[in-house]
């Protein structure tokens, strides 16, 4: 017995036209340069990160030097100090205030100690400072009423 093959015809077989891929071509075209530009936007995100994460690292690192300090020593001495500082190929500028008058909450006894990092970077919302602020007390035995 022989198999009868199947009667087929190419006359009314349609396919996907010229135009139907030319607009499909289209909005794959701005789907990717869409997904192309948050490549762009989070890549420069990472790098400000980076460099706001370095801006608290050089931040606590300063104030773990004034922490070890004397409170007489001459690191702890009153005024405000500026340096440059380069960490990673990046440059950042230090500012350390240390106050021990009442204007700011001090006192003969109290040190406060204000510690603010500024990464140089080409984006302005990466050059926003990074702040520490600490109280520093001496260890002078004071008088104390009898319970």
């Amino acid at each position: 017995m022989r198999e009868k093959k199947p009667d087929i015809k190419f006359e009314n077989q349609q396919g996907f036209s010229l135009l139907e891929t030319a607009i499909a071509l289209i909005i794959m075209m701005v789907v990717t340069l869409g997904t192309a530009s948050l490549y762009v936007y989070a890549t420069n995100y990472n790098a400000g990160t980076g460099d706001r994460a370095a801006s608290l690292a050089i931040a606590q690192q300063k104030m773990e030097r004034l922490r070890r300090a004397e409170f007489s020593d001459s690191l702890m001495a009153a005024g405000t100090t500026s340096e440059d500082v380069t960490y990673v190929n990046r440059h950042y500028t230090l500012t350390c205030t240390i106050c021990n008058t009442s204007s700011c909450g001090g006192s003969s006894t109290r040190k406060m100690i204000t510690i603010q990092v500024v990464p140089q970077g080409n984006q302005a919302w990466v050059n926003t400072p990074i702040t520490l602020i600490s109280e520093r007390d001496t260890t002078a035995v004071g008088d104390y009423a009898a319970y």
